[in-house]
């Protein structure tokens, strides 16, 4: 039987009847991740007899005393008497749990086992806390839609504090949103530059949010939020919109006849999307730079496996309107290196992990950048490091085969304006 109406009183009932017996109580929300996609898939007869599973696998790990409601279809309530004021008690009921519940046989006619996949948030109040019932419950909810956000069986213990974190998280994606649809974000450009001449060859597009009071916020300010909300394409979009209009008047402003490159971010959430990989395609089309601007596309080195729907024809489609890519961050994923083969690949940018850690006491750093640059150009692949913050690290580059690169050392991301005086500057 699905839950009633009734289901959260009865839940809080049986809290405050555990609290005046005067020993503190947990609560631990759980939801089972497979169950809607079983009820789809093969019926809410097997998805019941999935929930039902979950229940005897909770029961039989649980401490003695602890009582269980149902609170929604796909989500269940353990109240739990706690025995010692240890604050590690729940933490370790918590991981057995988590440990415990995995996979269950059917008890029915089919062979289909059954996943007791479960994002669990744990909460507990202790004996003499004036907090509520009904606080208690929040917090424990809330820890399990953070567990929700993670793949996976997982669990989050609650703090006093979660409730406010959710509610400034809750705020920023609703700030977010609101952004997006009112177009505020656009890209500052930072220069990308020949290392020994210190010459401009491009700029990367960058994220920035404009505010509705005029200030600029980088990308730790919403970037995770975008990720979250599954809307990272959409800011791609709109960034790379910003970029395209930028390029137009960049080419008027390149001091020699040389290409201007412009670099753009795509995240694994565009590529994976067919939809949004049309728009990429229709705005590359409708927006097509000037002679003189070379358009380039950067991807997160594990986009190459998390998207590997539709990622080929892509390429191939982007190559044909003569898009370079380039692999961001290149060394910090786990992408195969034989995907460099595979792939149309152009251009590596080297992480800025690697250049930080130049001439470090332990010299590995030195090593894998060496390999990196034997790789790219072994395969005829464009090197840019990203970070050069000093002149130690210039050089280092230069000695050893890397011939551009970006960071502070030479220039923080521009505003249009500052990018079209930066080219004048150099000239």
């Amino acid at each position: 039987m699905q839950p009633g109406n009734d289901a959260m009183e009865q839940l809080l009932s049986r809290l405050e009847a555990h609290r005046n017996q005067g020993g503190g109580v947990a609560l631990i929300c759980c939801t089972f991740r497979q169950f809607h996609h079983c009820e789809a898939l093969h019926g809410l007869a097997l998805a019941e007899e999935l929930i039902e599973a979950g229940q005897r696998c909770l029961l039989e790990h649980s401490p003695e005393g602890t009582s269980l409601v149902r609170t929604g279809p796909a989500e269940l309530a353990l109240v739990i008497p706690l025995t010692s004021g240890h604050a590690d008690e729940l933490t370790a009921l918590a991981e057995r749990l988590s440990n415990r519940c995995t996979v269950a046989p059917t008890t029915g006619t089919g062979d289909m086992p059954l996943l007791l996949t479960v994002a669990m948030g744990a909460a507990r109040l202790d004996a003499g806390n004036p907090a509520s019932c009904s606080t208690l419950l929040t917090q424990a909810r809330l820890a399990m839609h953070q567990a929700c956000c993670r793949r996976g069986s997982q669990w989050v213990l609650a703090t006093p504090r979660l409730p406010q974190q959710a509610d400034r998280f809750y705020r920023q994606q609703a700030e977010l949103m609101l952004a997006l649809q009112q177009g505020r974000f656009t890209a500052h450009l930072q220069p990308i530059v020949d290392l020994r001449q210190r010459r401009t060859l491009g700029f990367e597009g960058l994220a920035r949010w404009i505010t509705a009071d005029g200030r600029v916020l980088g990308p730790q300010h919403f970037l995770n939020q975008a990720e979250q909300a599954g809307q990272t394409a959409a800011l791609d979009l709109q960034v790379m919109a910003a970029s395209l209009e930028a390029a137009a008047a960049l080419a008027g402003a390149r001091p020699t006849d040389q290409p201007l490159l412009i670099s753009m971010n795509i995240s694994a959430q565009l590529i994976e999307n067919d939809c949004r990989r049309r728009e990429l395609l229709k705005l590359i089309d409708d927006r097509r730079p000037p002679d003189g601007i070379q358009l380039q596309l950067e991807l997160v080195e594990d986009a190459l496996d998390e998207a590997e729907t539709g990622l080929d024809d892509l390429l191939r489609q982007l190559a044909e309107r003569h898009v370079l890519i380039a692999i961001d961050d290149f060394g910090t994923g786990y992408s195969s290196l034989s995907r460099l083969h595979d792939l149309a690949i152009n251009a590596i940018k080297v992480d800025r992990s690697f250049v930080q850690r130049i001439n470090a006491a332990h010299r590995s750093s030195n090593q894998l950048l060496d390999t990196l640059v034997a790789i790219g150009h072994d395969l005829g692949i464009t090197l840019t490091a990203e970070g050069v913050e000093t002149e130690q690290q210039r050089s280092w580059l230069l000695d050893h085969g890397i011939e551009q690169g970006q960071g502070f050392l030479f220039s923080e991301p521009l505003s249009l304006e500052a990018a079209i005086a930066s080219l004048g500057a150099t000239s």
